[in-house]
């Protein structure tokens, strides 16, 4: 067997770092935020439609992602059918499958690998940031002001690590929702 050179090992070194860099993702920089037609809670719910994902069969980062979403469509839709209960529990349910993808992956992507040839809208920390946002618009529903608020705090770390890591439209009309919210508190 050929015992191999320092300027190999070198070559070899130089390589395995050249495709590294060409693997990371660049810095959010001052590109522009990617439009809503790109990237939006639509497009994200439907691309997680079809078989559901309960907690019990939750395995593998992108389970808990897909059943995040889940909860949040039908969340969206008793919020829209003013079933305020029940959708308070599914934002809930929503954000514990999320908060699980958030403890391994922190960054929000628009093009994040599923598997070989397919990538996703992967959003978690916007859409923890719209449940939040949107418990606390019951929570003032039903008059609990003091309550809404520390709901819509709760959003702003999220709604900050989504913007820094992938700028959108969608992400800056929550954030300055949220600040509408906010601000109307000190009124």
């Amino acid at each position: 067997m050929k015992k191999r050179t320092f300027p190999e090992f070198l070559a070899i070194l130089s390589l395995l770092t050249l495709l590294g860099c060409a693997a990371a993702k660049p810095p959010a920089g001052d590109s522009p935020p990617l439009s809503l037609a790109k990237a939006n809670l639509g497009t994200v719910l439907e691309e997680h439609e079809g078989l559901e994902i309960v907690w019990e069969d939750a395995k593998e980062l992108r389970d808990f992602y897909r059943g995040g979403v889940q909860h949040k469509a039908r969340a969206e839709k008793k919020f829209q059918e003013r079933s305020f209960a029940d959708a308070q529990k599914l934002y809930d349910s929503s954000n514990e499958f999320l908060l699980v993808v958030l403890e391994r992956y922190h960054q929000d992507e628009a093009k994040f690998p599923l598997f070989e040839g397919a990538s996703i809208l992967f959003f978690p920390n916007l859409l923890v940031a719209d449940n939040y946002v949107k418990m606390g618009r019951i929570l003032r529903e039903m008059g609990r002001e003091s309550s809404a608020h520390r709901q819509w705090k709760k959003a702003l770390p999220f709604i900050k690590r989504s913007l820094t890591s992938e700028p959108s439209e969608w992400g800056l009309s929550v954030q300055q929702e949220l600040q509408s919210l906010l601000n109307s508190k000190a009124r």
